[in-house]
C-alpha cells in the first residue's frame, strides 16, 4: 500500500504540529494533582514523539505508550527512547487512533497533541474516554477558531481544507456533553506556532517542492500548507491551537 504523502511531507519536520515543551508542561501540570508519578499515559497520534519525551522527563515514574499509525515516526521515536534511557518505561505501538487495542480504563492520562481533529474532536473524545480510568484526564490540543467572524480569506481556506474546524466554545460543549469536566484550557501563543511549525515549514518548502515535484497529491498538500502559512501571517488572531484538559469523574 502506497504511503500517504502527508506522512512523507511531515517527516521532514522535527515535530508534526505546533507546540513546545513549555506548553506540554503547562498542560501536564493541570493533570497531576492526584498522582505521585506512578501513572499510565497513552500518547495518541504521537508522531516523532517530541511531546512523548517531554512527558517522560516531566513524570519520571510514568509508563507511556506512544501510538501512531506511521511506523517511520515510531522508528525515529524509538531511537530517542533508547538514547535517553527510557526503553524500560516508554514503548511505541503502531495503531490507528480510532482502533486502539486496549482494555477499558487502562490509562490515567490520554494525551493528544494536534491530532484529535483527524478523526473528529467529538468522535475522539467519546472513543478515548472509555480507555480512561475513573478520575483520569484527557488532554487534546488542536486548531480552533478564535472568532465567529473570521476574514473571508481564512474562512474560505478552512472551508476547503478543514471544514469541521470549530470555535473554542464548541469544544467546551463537546467536553460537557461527553460527561467530562473541563479542568482548564489555554491558547498556544502565536510565536510558538511560528517557531515550532510555520517557520519550520517555510524552511522546507523549497526542498519539499523539489522532492515531490512529480507527485500531484503531495503538491496539493504543500500548496495548502503554503496558503495556510500565508493566512496565519496575516490573521494570527483568528485561529490557532487551544489546549483542553478534561477529567473523567470519579
Amino acid at each position: 500500500m502506497e504511503t500517504n504523502p502527508v506522512f512523507k511531507i511531515f517527516d521532514y519536520l522535527p515535530r508534526q504540529g505546533a507546540g513546545d515543551d513549555e506548553h506540554t508542561k503547562k498542560a501536564f501540570l493541570l493533570t497531576v494533582d492526584q498522582y505521585n508519578g506512578d501513572v499510565d499515559i497513552l500518547d495518541v497520534g504521537c508522531g516523532k514523539g517530541v511531546q512523548t519525551m517531554a512527558l517522560a522527563r516531566l513524570c519520571p515514574s510514568s509508563r507511556i505508550i506512544a501510538a501512531d499509525i506511521y511506523q517511520p515516526f515510531l522508528d525515529a521515536l524509538d531511537k530517542k527512547i533508547v538514547a535517553e534511557g527510557y526503553f524500560d518505561r516508554v514503548k511505541t505501538l503502531c495503531a490507528s487512533m480510532d482502533d486502539l487495542p486496549f482494555e477499558e480504563e487502562s490509562f490515567d492520562i490520554i494525551w493528544a497533541e494536534g491530532c484529535s481533529s483527524i478523526i473528529g474532536i467529538e468522535n475522539a473524545i467519546l472513543y478515548w474516554k472509555k480507555f480512561l480510568k475513573q478520575g483520569g484526564y484527557i488532554m487534546i490540543s488542536d486548531i480552533f477558531w478564535f472568532t465567529e467572524k473570521p476574514s473571508d480569506e481564512a474562512r474560505e481556506f478552512f472551508a476547503e481544507f478543514h471544514p469541521a474546524m470549530m470555535i473554542e466554545e464548541k469544544g467546551c460543549e463537546i467536553i460537557r456533553n461527553a460527561g467530562l469536566n473541563l479542568v482548564g484550557s489555554f491558547r498556544l501563543p502565536t510565536n510558538v506556532w511560528e517557531e515550532s511549525f510555520y517557520g519550520k515549514l517555510r524552511e522546507k518548502f523549497g526542498t519539499l517542492e523539489e522532492e515531490f515535484a512529480d507527485d500531484e497529491t503531495a503538491m496539493m498538500v504543500i500548496d495548502g500548507l503554503k496558503k495556510q502559512t500565508r493566512i496565519f501571517e496575516k490573521h494570527p488572531d483568528e485561529f490557532g491551537n487551544t489546549y483542553f484538559i478534561m477529567r473523567k469523574p470519579l
